[in-house]
């Protein structure tokens, strides 16, 4: 199961293989309200036992990760976690990461609009890493 945050909804998705198009398809088989998240009795008759189990544990998850400290310890630590990403998709990945790129691309705009609308806005004047003789900025190193 794959779980796609919305702007209002949880999406729950389902991926198969298609013998015909020979690779995965995904289906939408439910989607779960933001503000009240609960597994509803359609998404129930839609998912087997297993499914609702991964579902329960994806909200139970996600609510605690919502907590309020783990929110701000997240926000404070995510430039370094940015670095060990760049780190990682640089050397090749694993190949299969595609969805994973897609999910940090969506995240990062998401991030972006917030920040944004926060009322941090880059600054011009602030000085810039230095760069390397390849174009890359150099990873800052303690």
């Amino acid at each position: 199961m794959q779980f796609r945050e919305r702007r209002r909804v949880i999406q729950v998705i389902r991926t198969i293989y298609d013998p015909a198009i020979k690779r995965g398809r995904s289906e939408l088989v439910g989607r779960i309200d933001k503000e009240r998240p609960a597994v509803d009795g359609a998404l129930r008759a839609a998912c087997s036992e297993a499914e609702i189990a991964e579902v329960e544990a994806f909200l139970a998850q996600r609510s605690e990760l919502l907590s309020r400290e783990a929110v701000r310890e997240a926000a404070l630590s995510l430039a370094g976690h940015m670095r060990l990403a760049e780190s990682y998709f640089r050397t090749g990945g694993d190949g299969g990461d595609g969805a994973a790129a897609a999910e940090i691309l969506d995240a990062w705009e998401d991030l972006k609009k917030a920040i944004h609308k926060a009322g941090f806005r880059k600054d011009k004047h602030a000085p810039r890493r230095p760069r390397r003789a390849d174009g890359h900025a150099r990873q800052g190193r303690a």
